[in-house]
């Protein structure tokens, strides 16, 4: 850890982008001003605390709990659109240890993340999976970590839609030229043994551009959205 003293009006430079100055001190609370490019996204570290528990606990699911969700929604939840199958020809690419057992994935579904997801981001190749035993949901399956498995949704289906201004910073990263472009799917948390509690974390969801196969989540700064939307709020 590298420790400093600073004056208010200094500040420190990280990378190329990111300048902390003090503004102002107040009996033992510091006040910071952070200057970073729109695409860098600044937190607390209580909020980012709780974000990356989210994707975590979006991985411990149970099928158990997920086979009662599937009955709680019924057909109160729109049906998740067909995933377009891949030709024959298309190589594949084998999991023994997935939640699914073995399966057999077509290369032309891996996507990949450079900076990973938020608690896991020493993994950067995952497949968008549709099977059966998971619908109207996903699964974003990891390559390199076959027993990692995230459940998401389209939050579209959920009746909550991102305002498409507050997904522009992603873009260039995904090659994307506008937002209509992307895929946005959210984390679902199934508490263990209450299905009916199960939440959507809408602060920071996933993006894909399935034309270059790059995806990237986000962290949406704004009230509107919570990280424990109800998907059952009856």
């Amino acid at each position: 850890m590298l420790i400093l003293t600073r004056k208010i009006g200094e500040g420190v430079t990280i990378g190329d982008e990111v300048r902390v100055v003090v503004l102002e001190l107040r009996g033992k609370q510091v006040r910071l001003g952070i200057e970073a490019p729109v695409g860098v996204v600044v937190l607390r570290d209580e909020i980012f605390q709780r974000l990356l528990q989210e994707n975590r606990q979006a991985a411990a699911f149970v099928f158990s709990d997920l086979q009662a969700l599937q009955r709680l929604v019924g057909r109160d939840l729109l049906a998740a659109g067909p995933l377009p199958p891949s030709p024959p020809q298309v190589p594949r690419l084998r999991l023994d240890r997935s939640r699914l057992g073995a399966i057999q994935i077509p290369e032309d579904r891996i996507i990949f993340f450079r900076q990973g997801l938020l608690g896991f981001a020493e993994f950067h190749r995952y497949a968008l999976l549709a099977p059966p035993d998971t619908a109207p949901f996903f699964l974003l399956q990891c390559l390199e970590h076959p027993e990692l498995a995230l459940l998401v949704a389209e939050p579209s289906r959920l009746g909550a839609r991102f305002k498409e201004g507050r997904l522009h910073s992603a873009l260039k990263e995904l090659k994307a030229q506008a937002p209509e472009e992307l895929q946005v799917f959210v984390t679902l948390t199934i508490p263990p043994g209450r299905p009916a509690e199960t939440t959507a974390n809408l602060v920071s969801p996933i993006l894909i551009n399935p034309g270059p196969r790059l995806g990237k989540q986000v962290v949406l700064e704004s009230h509107d959205f919570s990280q424990k939307h109800p998907l059952l709020p009856n």
